[in-house]
């Protein structure tokens, strides 16, 4: 086998490794959503809330929450309480490492 074609063969290899190593983490979110006895489980309460700390990433929120946050901005992401439809949890991430989290206190659209 010359350089060349051993070069080509080592950047594909490098290229499948990349692929499967991105995949991989895709798809453990999903697990962890899909391991949850109640879909309502997916959300975060204030336990789990309080066991968030700064420079935590991404992923680990996702395992202590027990699922994915909704997207709000490009580094921001937020969960709703799992038992208080009243109130969620926004969580602030730069360069996937948590720098800011904050309670979000939400209005109903009771008329009572």
């Amino acid at each position: 086998m010359n350089k060349k074609a051993f070069y080509v063969f080592l950047s594909i290899c490098l290229f499948i490794l990349l692929t499967m190593l991105i995949t991989a983490c895709q798809d453990e979110v999903l697990e962890i959503e899909e391991s949850n006895t109640y879909v309502w489980q997916k959300y975060m309460n204030e336990e789990e809330y309080e066991k968030v700390k700064e420079g935590m990433s991404y992923l680990e929120v996702v395992r202590i929450s027990g699922g994915a946050g909704q997207q709000i901005d490009n580094d921001t992401y937020e969960w709703n309480d799992e038992i208080l439809l009243t109130k969620g949890y926004r969580l602030k991430f730069e360069d996937d490492v948590l720098v800011k989290k904050e309670v979000v206190e939400r209005k109903g659209n009771s008329k009572r």
